[in-house]
């Protein structure tokens, strides 16, 4: 009948290889995270205080459970120069501390950035970015 009935793909096995390959991606864009983030870190204890620009930002979260906020902070906390510090629950904004954030808004667009790419591969298949749209606007 109608073909937009759903807004994921048809079938579940559609949705567990779509699934499996947003896992798979996520992972590989986390591993070129880390990596580059262990040579500034590795280049600064070989030439100290050439790269250091130090700043702590607050960000809106847009993850709605536990786990993927749990998932989001141990993220940033395993990015060597990046250190989660408080999360307001209520509010919904945490604060970070980036050993390499001489441009803060730069380093909370990169914090964004991590936080999308993690929902979508931790959030279901069916569910489209649009979906999240609402939640970026809660900055109180």
């Amino acid at each position: 009948m109608s073909t937009d009935a759903g807004a994921g793909p048809a079938s579940l096995p559609q949705r567990g290889a779509l699934r499996t390959w947003r896992v798979t991606a996520f992972a590989g864009q986390f591993l070129l995270r880390f990596l580059r983030a262990n040579l500034a870190v590795a280049r600064e204890v070989l030439t100290p205080g050439l790269q250091v620009a130090p700043a702590v930002v607050v960000i809106p979260v847009r993850s709605r459970t536990p786990f993927e906020v749990a998932s989001f902070m141990s993220l940033i906390a395993l990015t060597p120069g990046t250190l989660p510090i408080e999360l307001d629950r209520e509010r919904r904004l945490l604060t970070v501390h980036g050993m390499h954030a001489g441009d803060p808004d730069a380093f909370r667009a990169e914090l964004s950035d991590l936080e999308d790419q993690m929902l979508t591969a931790w959030r279901p298949v069916t569910e489209q970015p649009e979906d999240r749209a609402p939640d970026d606007d809660r900055r109180s």
